[in-house]
């Protein structure tokens, strides 16, 4: 089960989005938690990219693509599919809260012998790190806890940006999270499907000050600058920075992510390039292709 700010951040979603389509058109009916807390299922996410596929990319009106929902029967799910990554994620769990890095790794380990390295991020380690964040909001484990766990998540993450290949002729990218930002798992994801399509990725992470970063774009010949944030404060010092690049090196492209750029204001070029949502692949090769 996901609670509103994780699906509004896997699908890139404003959370008021998805309240006023669940309150107007009844899209998707979450249970509630005993203190009034939506939650999500799986079924639940599924329909809301769907709604959002036609009504961004397809450019259909909210209410003819819920009409369109309503007269297509839902696919079955399988009980065994829908569940299948449950146990793993469960057992993972469990090992990061007692501390145990050693039973920690086997259980990843497993999980990257049983799936592709892909699922195994998207269905079993992102959703250990989101279950963990609300526990540690709720006060049910420590903080030790959430950092060790955390960590744990985001080192095996980092794993695959070290040893997936580099092909040197396509585009070199820089990512980062602005100074203030910290929650870089959703650049993390983006990098490494980057990686995966054999794009040289100089990971930065969380908390990056912009100050000396024109310097590193022109001394390793970056292409593209892909940022990450869902803290609208630094949105104007970024967008004043972007702009600076620009005119020295106006070939650069940006790609801006994260579940704050719904709100904030957006510069008008064609270099830069807002909220990809699930367009991964689209984007790709019309923008990264294109250079």
């Amino acid at each position: 089960m996901y609670s509103i700010k994780q699906v509004s951040e896997l699908l890139d979603i404003p959370a008021v989005t998805i309240r006023a389509w669940e309150n107007r058109y009844n899209v998707v009916t979450p249970t509630r938690t005993e203190g009034g807390h939506r939650l999500y299922s799986q079924n639940d996410v599924d329909t809301l990219k769907w709604i959002k596929e036609q009504v961004h990319e397809k450019k259909i009106k909210i209410s003819d693509a819920v009409r369109m929902l309503q007269d297509t029967p839902p696919a079955p799910v399988l009980p065994a599919e829908s569940d299948k990554y449950e146990e793993l994620k469960e057992k993972l769990y469990k090992a990061l809260i007692n501390l145990d890095a050693q039973e920690a790794n086997s259980i990843a380990d497993l999980a990257f012998s049983l799936y592709d390295y892909e699922e195994v991020f998207h269905h079993i380690l992102v959703n250990v790190l989101y279950k963990v964040g609300d526990e540690w909001e709720k006060g049910a484990i420590s903080v030790a806890q959430e950092h060790f766990s955390s960590q744990f998540i985001i080192n095996r993450c980092t794993q695959f940006l070290r040893v997936l290949p580099v092909n040197p002729v396509l585009p070199r990218v820089l990512a980062f999270c602005p100074e203030g930002e910290h929650h870089q798992i959703g650049l993390l994801i983006f990098s490494l499907f980057l990686k995966k399509k054999g794009n040289e990725v100089i990971y930065l992470g969380p908390n990056t000050p912009l100050d000396g970063l024109a310097d590193v774009i022109k001394m390793k010949d970056i292409s593209v600058v892909a940022i990450s944030m869902t803290n609208p404060a630094p949105t104007k010092k970024v967008n004043n920075w972007i702009q600076d690049c620009l005119e020295k090196n106006p070939s650069l492209r940006f790609i801006i992510g994260g579940s704050c750029v719904h709100g904030c204001s957006k510069l008008e070029s064609k270099s830069v390039t807002y909220s990809l949502g699930f367009d991964w692949e689209e984007w790709y090769h019309s923008f990264m292709r294109g250079k």
